[in-house]
């Protein structure tokens, strides 16, 4: 995430859709910071919604984004994502 910030790929973002993540394991000693707590921790100064868990990737219940695609993301308890 830090990568992709100073890189300039984060600035321009309108939202953030972040998949869920499985299978994680920590170090001996613990990290000390979870998944969501890094990546809002590097957006948190951009202003734009971010969505943890998004049901896309190699998972039974997918939803397919089309990439390049204008899309409406309304995010509050429920989020709604219309194309």
């Amino acid at each position: 995430m830090r990568a992709l910030d100073r890189a300039g790929k984060l600035s321009t973002l309108k939202g953030l859709l972040v998949g869920g993540f499985t299978d994680l394991k920590d170090n001996d000693i613990p990290f000390g910071f979870s998944v969501e707590e890094i990546i809002l921790a590097v957006v948190s100064k951009y202003h734009y919604p971010v969505v943890f868990n998004f049901p896309a990737g190699h998972i039974q219940d997918n939803c397919a984004l089309r990439l390049g695609d204008k899309i409406n993301l309304e995010v509050g308890k429920l989020f709604k994502l219309s194309f």
